[in-house]
Parts: structure tokens; sequence; C-alpha cells
């Protein structure tokens, strides 16, 4: 009988207690301050705390994908107690993370299966999620990776902020000719492109209609909303959260909502006030 172990990294937002019911392993990014002080991603450092941090900073945050040898070592340990390993990880277009991944699977022998999920926070989390389910409906590691593979190609990621500022400094999205990201009322709305890639869609007047609008969006661009897993992660701002998390469920029924805190990695480019909706 196959044994499938799914890995990913702390990119992915899941709550921990979500981890540790479904026994996924993690790999964690590393987050560094101006002081070259640098903590381990919801290791040494927890988002509440990271948020706090970030806050009284004058520069941006770096992070840092993990070193080949951590994937290497979790995999090797993988390996050890099972037939398989799935590692579903952050957007190479985001990151270099999936590299590191890649590089550590040249050096571990066995059956490795690496899936870019061309995206991050709960949007990599509901894959690693959905990957969880595959392994114990499906007969083969090649089943369950081309069903993650073509859920991955059906799914959605949406955000807001209250400006592009952190993006920008972070070189993830160019500067928008006539975007003024200084006036408060205006909010960008964006979404996660083909190829992992952070795009901006549009620029919405205030923050409650952009709240509005990405549920609007969830219409126009879902299908099947209530058979899914949505994912909304936010940093510091959980009673907006939860207010859209509320009208998601009242709008959609979807199957399950799952409402967490963005980490270091998300987080340091979409900076307070970021949502993020995958479905």
């Amino acid at each position: 009988m196959i044994s499938i172990k799914i890995i990913t990294d702390s990119s992915c937002d899941l709550p921990e207690e979500i981890l540790k019911k479904n026994n996924i392993e993690m790999v964690s990014l590393h987050v560094t301050f101006e002081n070259n002080e640098t903590f381990i991603d919801r290791v040494t450092i927890l988002p509440e705390q990271f948020w706090e941090r970030m806050a009284n900073e004058r520069e941006l945050p770096k992070t840092s994908r993990p070193a080949p040898q951590a994937f290497a070592r979790v995999f090797r340990e993988a390996l050890a107690h099972h037939t398989s390993v799935i590692y579903i990880g952050l957007s190479s277009a985001l990151s270099g993370t999936f590299e590191s991944a890649q590089l550590a699977s040249k050096s571990v022998p066995g059956d490795i299966h690496l899936i870019d999920s061309l995206t991050g926070s709960l949007g990599l989390g509901i894959l690693v999620l959905k990957a969880n389910e595959f392994i114990h409906s499906e007969i083969n590691v090649q089943a369950v990776t081309k069903k993650i593979i073509d859920y991955r190609n059906n799914m959605n990621t949406l955000f807001t902020m209250d400006s592009l500022e952190n993006l920008i400094k972070g070189g993830r999205v160019g500067r928008l000719p006539g975007f003024i990201g200084t006036i408060l009322s205006i909010r960008p709305i964006g979404k996660g492109g083909d190829k992992g890639q952070i795009e901006v869609l549009e620029k919405v007047r205030g923050r409650a209609k952009s709240l509005q609008r990405l549920v609007q969006l969830m219409g126009e661009m879902g299908a099947n909303i209530q058979e899914k897993i949505v994912g909304v992660s936010h940093l510091d701002c959980f009673q907006e959260a939860l207010k859209l998390k509320k009208n998601i469920e009242e709008e959609f029924q979807p199957r399950k909502v799952i409402l967490s805190k963005i980490g270091c990695t998300m987080g340091t480019y979409a900076g307070k006030g970021g949502i993020i909706v995958s479905f």
C-alpha cells in the first residue's frame, strides 16, 4: 500500500491546529529586519509579533527562502516512513523557495514530487488540504499529483490592501500609471495571475467598497463555490476579515471557510490591512 507525505512551506498561512490535525509538514522561510535580526517564520516569530515589528520598522523587512538543506532534511525524514513525498510550495514567481525544493530533491534519493502552487497564503493552504484529501482516495501518487494540478488550475486568488506601497517597495508589482498610492481613500484590488505573478485589477474608492467588490468578483470568477474550501487571510484586521467571511458564507454557502492570519512571507508585501481571498 502506498503512503504519501504532504509537505508545504510557511507561506501557506494555515493555522497550526489544521497542520497538526492533517499531519502536514511545514518548512519555514525566514524574515530579516533592518538591524539584520533574522527570524524563522512561525517558529521564532508569530504573525502578530511580525505585524507589530513591521509597523515599527522604517525599512521593509526582507524574506528569504529556506536553504536546500532544510528541504533535503525534511524530505529524507518523510521518505524514511512514507513511500512518496509531495511538496506543494509558494509560487515560483514570488520567491525562490520552490527552486530550493527542486535543488534538494536532486540530492535525496526517493520518490519526490514537486508542485508549484502558483499562489500563496491560503491559496497554497487550500491546495495542501485538498492534496491531503486526495491521498486517501487515489491509488497512486501520479493520480494524486494530477488532481492537485487540476484543482490548482481552477483556483482563484484575490486581494485588497490599504496601499500598494509594500508591493512596490518589494518589487512584486510595478508602479502603476495614474495610481496615487498616498490617496488614502483609494484601495487596490488584485489577483494572482496564471503564472503565479501578482496583477492589479482595479482601484476602488473606500475600504468597505473594496471588500464588497471582492465578494462580487468571487461571483464573477468562481464556479461551484458551494463545493469548495474558501480561504480568507488577513493582516491585523480581524473584524473586517470576519465580516467578509460571513458575507461569503451568506452569498455562496461554500463547503468551508478558513479564516487565518497572514504571516511573514505574504505579510511583508500585503502590509497592515491586507486581505487575501482564495477559492
